[in-house]
């Protein structure tokens, strides 16, 4: 008998079936294998669609091996299918005597993993939460590598921190516990706050590890996105990092020296930015479609991890160690300046002035608020954040309209586009700030702390206070009642209600009065110094 080949290959509609085939499967280890030459020729045949729409379909929940079949196979494709699914490639010629053996090998070890549904588990007050890459993994396959990696914060008072790894295998559920042995990172790097697992390779040699890692993730997340506002987030995260360690990546396509004799050979001008990860392509905004509009609040700070202020000033709060955000609003008047985060012991301190908008509420007496400028001082510099222009040191400034990257002291400041400003201190703290520009209303800042873990216990300020209060450990305990929730924050019951975006449906936060969170009147963070002027 003849047998004889016809038809073509529907790629994502088998994919997108056998994904189908998992639902109310909730345990055991999920796995697709693939063996094609991974030319689709019916149906969906282009390669981003395909990635795209299974990589979502599995949403991080099942596996998918690919076995490349022939020298002439997609191998570019397939082994992105796998990559993207926490899989694993192996191209193999049907005609070689050796194919038999190879796929059986490759079948076997990856069939049954020696453990799956891995869980990390740490203290996310010694550990920042948004620096850990992939807290859950499908599996752990025998003989191969399994990275976990994330930052750890100056505030462990011991010389080891307890981290566990649990998973499943036949047996059951095991738990891997060890505590691991921290050290202070070198001098040169820090003199006094940030400390790091230690390594014989060296703590530089860890971070750079872990700026990998999370340079491939920030791509993932960024090729996968669903929305341009989480793709955007994602890559203007990779371009800093990459910048900051000089890795060649997916949107640092073109950059330009500085000439040597005004800010050094060693900091770059980016004069391109461009995602690949669509066929179409999509860029970092270099400037808003209309520059005298506000960008869709959805690509605002809204839900931005960690504690950010927008809008009238909105505060919200992802309280350290508590896993609750929290929220309160703030009014005040006309050149108010209010405290956000003032830390004696890193010498950072971040103040906002208040503008008003009395046309946001044309019929009525009540004024909104806004943060109309930012200013942040270390120890020794000042950066000063206005409508117009940012101020570095009463001497420079910088125009919102030029895209560009300055080091002046400690502090690294990045300007990615007209409206959004990077601020990285050398102690670890990474401030967002973005600006709105209006028709007819006051030009606006959001502001956010990325990165909050290096800040000291003797923190304070409306944001910095609640990252202080962290290290000693604040109780955090939520009372859900059908007429009055509670939350009892370090001592005090503070009534709240559940508060959600209507933009962001899956974004909520517990809403509360600002006092009762601060533990006190607003006025204790009204600043009498005023900004410096240039």
């Amino acid at each position: 008998m003849l047998l004889q080949a016809h038809g073509g290959s529907n790629i994502r509609k088998a994919l997108l079936g056998s994904v189908k085939a998992f639902q109310g499967v909730s345990s055991g280890y999920r796995s697709i294998f693939l063996l094609s030459d991974g030319k689709s020729t019916v149906g969906s045949t282009k390669p981003s669609i395909i990635l795209r729409s299974v990589s979502r379909a599995c949403e991080g929940t099942i596996a998918i091996f690919c076995i490349g079949l022939g020298d002439d196979a997609e191998t570019h494709f397939l082994s992105s299918l796998a990559e993207d699914n926490e899989g694993r490639y192996l191209q193999v010629d049907p005609v070689e005597p050796t194919a038999v053996t190879q796929l059986g090998e490759f079948y076997e070890r990856r069939l049954n993993p020696v453990l799956y549904d891995l869980h990390l588990k740490y203290d996310d007050r010694v550990v920042s939460n948004t620096s850990v890459i992939r807290k859950e993994r499908l599996g752990y396959i025998d003989g191969e590598e399994l990275i976990f990696a994330g930052e750890v914060s100056h505030r462990s008072a011991g010389d080891s921190m307890n981290m566990s790894v649990s998973g499943y295998n036949a047996e059951g559920l095991v738990i891997l516990d060890k505590p691991l042995p921290l050290s202070r990172r070198p001098s040169e790097v820090s003199r006094k706050t940030r400390r790091s697992v230690s390594d014989e390779s060296g703590d530089v040699i860890l971070e750079k590890i872990w700026a990998i890692l999370r340079v491939e993730e920030l791509a993932r997340r960024a090729k996968l996105a669903r929305s341009a506002s989480d793709r955007i987030s994602a890559a203007t995260e990779l371009l800093q990092l990459s910048l900051d360690h000089g890795f060649i990546t997916p949107v640092t396509s073109l950059t330009e020296p500085y000439s040597k004799d005004k800010r050094g050979s060693s900091w770059f001008n980016l004069t391109k930015v461009e995602l690949p990860f669509e066929d179409q392509g999509i860029s970092i905004p270099r400037q808003l479609p209309n520059p005298q509009l506000s960008p869709p609040i959805a690509q605002r700070l809204l839900s931005y991890p960690g504690s950010r202020v927008f809008g009238d000033p909105h505060f919200v709060i992802d309280i350290p160690g508590c896993n609750l955000t929290i929220c309160f609003d703030v009014q005040q008047r006309q050149g108010t300046i209010v405290n956000l985060i003032s830390d004696p012991l890193t010498g950072l301190d971040v103040s906002g002035e208040i503008t008003e908008d009395a046309l946001s509420n044309v019929n009525s007496d009540e004024i909104t608020s806004l943060f109309g400028r930012i200013e942040i001082r270390s120890s020794i510099h000042i950066v000063n954040i206005t409508p117009s222009e940012i101020i570095l040191d009463t001497k420079r400034s910088l125009s919102w309209t030029e895209p560009s990257s300055i080091k002046i002291g400690t502090i690294i400041v990045r300007l990615v586009d007209r409206g959004n400003l990077t601020i990285s201190l050398q102690d670890g703290v990474t401030l967002f700030i973005q600006r709105h520009k209006r028709v007819q209303h006051p030009t606006l800042f959001d502001f956010a702390l990325a990165n909050g873990s290096s800040l000291s216990n003797r923190a304070d300020g409306m944001i910095g206070k609640f990252h202080g209060e962290a290290s000693v450990n604040p109780q955090c305990e939520l009372s859900p009642h059908p007429h009055r929730t509670t939350l009892k924050y370090d001592h005090r019951n503070i009534p709240v209600r559940r508060r959600s975006n209507k933009l962001l449906p899956s974004s909520f936060c517990w809403h509360g009065n600002a006092e009762d969170f601060l533990g006190g009147p607003i006025e204790r963070y009204v600043t009498t110094e005023p900004m410096i002027a240039r």
